[in-house]
């Protein structure tokens, strides 16, 4: 039986998607590339996560069939991460976060394949309503291209894992799964950092301010967000969770123009763009559960 939600549970839930949105800016703003701030991330969030595990006294032992797919879900949320952060580098963080709003409608394909169910009718109408949003985006903003791609690309690899993960989370302590998907995604950047930093090219050290922006990613943005939202499923639906979690791109875009200030402002096409794609995946799950 769930418990009724306080006052400080609603601004709890707000607050943990407005830490979410963070994540692209601290990106953008730490001078290392992608991969480095991946693979230090997971290995500092990793550590972490073991730590309260370890405190707690939580059995590390799985099944070797668990353990696998768990690595390679480590490999996606790896890809994941690397696109995303990627996007907001090579374009801004308001292009990479309006990619990144499609995986909830990713998740609504994914989700029904994987239980070998039939994708309803709705779902392809808002697909199609999700394309003309990125239409209008892109025609506003066709340089920026690339950085929109990933961000979408990403948010197919974010819908990929999430699946994935909802197939373990109800038998398996959600901590000890993200431990082991985040010593994978940290082996996986890790074999390719070695490679860059051996090469001396620049952006694979994180120098100053770096080390602070990657250890909040990792232990505010990661570590604490992912265990509180945990406890929040106690008071919760998953249907209100995943609602207020879609308005990311907007708490991102606002937090990005706010910090960043002229280099984040785009075209008035492109807020119609993102207004509509938003609009378009916050209809969906009242449309599924009607």
């Amino acid at each position: 039986m769930k418990q009724a939600p306080r006052l400080l549970d609603y601004f709890k839930i707000h607050f943990i998607v407005i830490l979410y949105a963070f994540t692209a800016i601290l990106g953008n703003a730490t001078h290392a590339n992608a991969l480095t701030i991946v693979f230090f991330r997971c290995m500092i969030a990793a550590v972490g996560l073991a730590g309260i595990l370890y405190f707690s006294k939580t059995s590390f032992r799985v099944s070797r069939d668990v353990w696998g797919v768990w690595l390679l879900n480590g490999v996606f949320i790896a890809l994941h991460w690397l696109l995303f952060f990627g996007a907001a580098k090579v374009s801004t963080v308001a292009m990479c976060l309006a990619g990144l709003s499609t995986q909830t409608f990713w998740t609504s394909i994914m989700e029904p394949i994987a239980k070998k169910q039939k994708i309803a009718w709705i779902e392809v109408l808002l697909g199609l309503i999700l394309v003309v949003a990125l239409a209008i985006i892109f025609s506003v903003q066709p340089g920026q291209w690339l950085g929109l791609v990933m961000g979408i690309g990403s948010g197919f690899f974010g819908a990929l894992f999430s699946v994935i993960n909802g197939n373990y989370t109800h038998s398996h302590d959600p901590k000890l799964i993200t431990v082991y998907e985040m010593v994978a995604a940290g082996a996986m950047t890790g074999l390719v950092w070695m490679y860059g930093l051996s090469s001396g090219t620049v952006g694979f050290v994180p120098l100053g301010l770096d080390w602070l922006w990657i250890g909040i990613l990792a232990v505010v943005c990661t570590v604490y967000a992912y265990t509180e939202t945990i406890h929040l499923y106690k008071v919760f639906s998953v249907f209100s969770i995943n609602l207020v979690i879609t308005l990311e791109p907007v708490y991102g875009i606002l937090l990005a123009v706010f910090i960043f200030g002229q280099k984040e402002i785009m075209q008035p096409g492109f807020y119609w763009g993102t207004g509509l794609l938003v609009l378009t995946v916050m209809t969906h799950p009242f449309l599924k559960k009607k």
